[in-house]
């Protein structure tokens, strides 16, 4: 099954694209022009060369135009296949579920820089400017997570490999929000630049807000007046 798949492959290269015709019009002009070289006199002289001699003539040039066409085709594959495997195309395609997702998500590198983030990111953090190739605990710090805070993801992502802290209270533009933070390190023994730290931070404001009103409701309701 693999050998035929790799003869259609095969065949596919020498013969499409215009390969053959554009091997036939190198044949007819290098072929004659050999044989003009090589036969010339024979020729003016009456005495024609072997019809072998000079297929052998024209079929070289052809072979040679199918092979020259192949390999180029093969290095425009290579060429393609490694523009999809660089290292800032991978980074975006492991990155592209985080891209447009609702949270603040970010990727950092084993040492904790910042190598990106999505657009929630920057939406929900908007004061901190560019903050690509950043140390992350510091841009927790601006972000107003408390040093026991910073003390913990540290610790957890160093000795656990992951952290959640389920309830960040942060203070941004005047307004009191509640986050959960996840972080995850990844390991990608085929492409090691994947290898580092991924997560994100989910806004719960509107939940934890509406969990505590409910609680309160109860309490009040089942408090004796």
């Amino acid at each position: 099954m693999e050998t035929q798949k790799e003869k259609r492959n095969f065949l596919q290269l020498a013969f499409g694209g215009g390969t053959p015709k554009k091997a036939f019009l190198t044949a007819c002009i290098v072929g004659t022009v050999l044989t003009s070289i090589n036969h010339g006199d024979s020729i003016i002289a009456g005495e024609y060369p072997h019809p072998l001699k000079v297929a052998l003539t024209y079929c070289v040039p052809y072979i040679v135009t199918t092979w020259g066409a192949i390999t180029g085709k093969l290095q425009i594959i290579a060429s393609n296949i490694n523009n999809i495997l660089s290292k800032n195309n991978v980074l975006e395609l492991s990155f592209f579920n985080f891209e447009n997702a609702i949270t603040a998500a970010y990727y950092a590198d084993e040492n904790l820089n910042l190598i990106k983030v999505n657009k929630n990111f920057k939406k929900f953090f908007p004061n901190l400017g560019d903050i690509n190739q950043n140390y992350f605990p510091d841009v927790l710090h601006d972000i107003g997570l408390s040093s026991d805070e910073i003390k913990k993801f540290k610790k957890d992502i160093e000795s656990k490999g992951k952290v959640f802290i389920p309830e960040i209270k942060l203070l941004e533009n005047g307004k009191r929000r509640i986050f959960s933070l996840l972080s995850t390190k990844t390991d990608n023994q085929n492409f090691g630049y994947l290898n580092g730290i991924q997560g994100q931070l989910i806004d719960r404001t509107v939940e934890i807000t509406a969990e505590n009103s409910w609680l309160n409701f109860r309490y009040q309701a089942i408090s004796p007046k």
